[in-house]
């Protein structure tokens, strides 16, 4: 492929930047205005490095203002490198970060839509604040020897730990995401024979009239993102939902519901989604997330005319890495996807990139 240049629209003579993208890549940066797609791609085939050139092309190449399009992740880390990433690639002033996780994407919605519904701010409860909560509430409960049945094997020494305290968040969690309320719980609880899922249903139907009594509207991060769906449902958007165009994912792999629901609305509403990533390196299934999302995204964004496209080649690792990397990822399953995994290699290998250090303890390990 020849070297793609784009121009620069700022006042100080800037040399244009030079990305050279394979035919894959460069697929994917000419995919017409209004297409979505999924865009699946093994270790080092440029995931990033496409999703990058895809902003520049619509920012750049076909002169759509910097606030029409937007790259989301799912963590605030990843978000922060992609953010700077995109900024030196573009090097034009835009209005906010042209990059963001989807919990502060979500905050500036339910902002926004507070803001038009003349209702309080939003404040975004910690998983630190909750526990605390939580803990209080089931002291509570041991000290007046009241509050739910639970299993003998849960028994008061084990509902004093933080673990267990981080497991039940993580199942009120799963349960917003899922629009399971406490008797729905409940009733699944019965259903399938598992009494811990009934207490857990009894404290988080406590915890939720214990906040109710609150005059502040608080969210927890599942709570805050389902509430920027009913938002953009409702229609209730601000300045920078109004203006995009088209969203940009990162490590789609790695969604949960949420996001997913988050994406569905955004959608609704014509606006573009081009996702990547690669359900092979999913690491993020034990709290909700979705490696499969990728594979089935047009049912999942109920866009069937979507396309899933794969990069088809491995720009960052040799012939023998590429081997190690290959010989973990056919022992998984699929995810839906898994054409990925047949990619060529760009390079050679040098030197044996590859070494085995054994530690004969986990302590040694770490």
């Amino acid at each position: 492929m020849e070297p793609v240049t784009f121009p620069r629209f700022d006042s100080a003579p800037v040399a244009p930047v030079t990305v050279t993208l394979d035919a894959s890549q460069a697929a994917v940066v000419d995919l017409p205005d209004e297409a979505s797609a999924a865009i699946i791609g093994a270790p080092g085939t440029g995931k990033t490095t496409t999703l990058s050139e895809v902003v520049a092309d619509r920012v750049l190449g076909r002169e759509w203002g910097v606030d029409a399009v937007l790259a989301l992740t799912t963590s605030r880390v990843a978000a922060t490198r992609l953010r700077d990433r995109i900024a030196l690639r573009l090097a034009i002033p835009s209005t906010g970060p042209m990059a963001r996780s989807v919990n502060s994407l979500a905050f500036e919605i339910v902002r926004d839509a507070s803001r038009i519904a003349g209702a309080s701010p939003p404040r975004l409860v910690s998983g630190a604040e909750q526990d605390v909560e939580l803990a209080a509430l089931l002291e509570g409960h041991l000290a007046e020897a009241t509050g739910p049945d639970w299993p003998e094997h849960l028994g008061p020494d084990v509902r004093r730990l933080r673990t267990f305290r981080t497991e039940l968040r993580e199942l009120m969690t799963r349960a917003t995401e899922y629009d399971v309320g406490p008797r729905e719980l409940r009733r699944l609880g019965i259903t399938h024979g598992h009494p811990e899922w009934m207490a857990a249903a009894d404290v988080i139907e406590e915890y939720q009239q214990v906040l109710a009594y609150r005059s502040e509207t608080r969210f927890d991060q599942a709570e805050l993102t389902r509430y920027a769906v009913a938002a953009i449902d409702r229609g209730e958007l601000g300045e920078r939902v109004s203006a995009l165009r088209l969203v940009v994912v990162d490590d789609l792999q790695e969604a949960t519901e949420t996001t997913l629901a988050l994406l569905r609305s955004l959608t609704a509403r014509g606006i573009s989604v081009i996702a990547f990533g690669d359900p092979d390196v999913a690491a993020n299934a034990f709290r909700g997330g979705e490696p499969d999302a990728l594979g089935r995204l047009a049912a999942v964004l109920e866009r069937p005319e979507l396309r899933t496209m794969m990069l088809s080649t491995c720009h960052r690792q040799g012939r023998a890495l590429r081997a190690l990397t290959a010989s973990v990822t056919e022992r998984i399953g699929t995810a839906a996807a898994g054409k990925q995994r047949v990619v060529a290699t760009a390079g050679t290998d040098g030197t044996v990139p590859l070494a085995l250090v054994e530690a004969p303890s986990p302590a040694r390990e770490w």
